[in-house]
């Protein structure tokens, strides 16, 4: 009878990891995405990296997934004078990322506590500089506490490394890179605002409104209610009822890419193969009254 019960048992086991297994490979780029019991399993792996990207080292302080290292995200961005952010220059990313003990083989497991808001910045950064080796949390320490799981104070001591960016510069599209594609039926662009913002409603330039052609698909929309992003079929129906089909170049954008950043990291996560990130965003195009905006 014992014998019966644990075989049931390693059964129901074997069945519930395979289900788990077959909605992740759903995602066209699964192992972009890792979940709590995946990171609990490899904690003490050796060319694994934890980043932490809450808004402050304080909350970090208090308490984070052991082995994690703080990172702000305007550590990974360049504050222009003019308005808005900027990938920063190559040597910049590479003695960022050799701060943080990163190697081209590290392993880097990125969260946060706002459904990837910071997390997916860091994600688009490593992308440009053309790490394969990076991940998003899913449901990043929201969930993982909602789990009661492990929380550590201590900060890890981290040997600097010598990390050189293999820039992928497809990864990020300027706006005269945009202007000149924007008449093209093989370009989409997704708008990861809010609806207010994209009707002008809501003005944080110049000019309100949207990139001609832009779709709104405001970046929350990527999450359930948890903060966990949702199935793949349901993220694809999202984007390809809004005509953002894997056919096309794709560029995301908001105000500063930063929740265009979760879009970007989205639409990679199902698959997408050209998705470029407009880093300078409607800081940059709301305030250049010569770029044309349609609201």
């Amino acid at each position: 009878m014992r014998r019966l019960v644990m075989a049931v048992v390693a059964a129901m086991t074997l069945l519930a990891t395979t289900q788990g297994l077959a909605w992740a490979a759903a995602y066209g780029n699964p192992q972009l995405l890792v979940d709590t019991q995946w990171l609990a399993a490899h904690l003490n792996d050796r060319d694994l990296r934890i980043i932490d990207m809450r808004n402050s080292p304080e909350e970090y302080a208090a308490g984070h997934i052991p082995g994690a290292i703080y990172l702000s995200v305007n550590q990974i961005r360049l504050a222009l004078r003019e308005s808005g952010f900027a990938l920063p220059p190559d040597y910049e990313i590479e003695e960022r990322l050799g701060l943080l003990g990163i190697t081209r083989e590290t392993m880097v497991v990125v969260y946060d506590d706002q459904g990837g808001l910071n997390a997916s910045r860091l994600f688009f950064t490593l992308e440009y500089a053309g790490h394969k080796k990076v991940a998003l949390l899913n449901g990043g320490l929201t969930k993982w506490m909602a789990e009661e799981r492990l929380l550590s104070k201590a900060a890890p001591q981290v040997s600097k490394t010598v990390y050189q960016v293999h820039a992928e510069t497809q990864r990020v599209a300027a706006a005269g890179w945009i202007v000149a594609h924007l008449r093209q039926s093989t370009l989409a662009l997704v708008d990861a605002r809010s609806p207010a913002e994209f009707r002008g409603e809501d003005l944080r330039a110049k000019q309100g409104g949207h990139i001609p052609g832009a779709v709104n698909i405001e970046w929350t929309r990527n999450l359930t209610g948890d903060k966990t992003f949702k199935p793949a079929d349901e993220l694809l129906a999202l984007y390809e009822g809004a005509g953002v089909t894997k056919d096309k170049m794709i560029v995301t954008y908001c105000q500063t890419m930063h929740r265009g950043a979760v879009a970007y990291f989205t639409l990679r996560l199902l698959g997408y193969p050209d998705v470029r990130g407009y880093d300078r965003s409607w800081s940059e195009w709301g305030n250049d009254t010569a770029l044309p905006a349609k609201w």
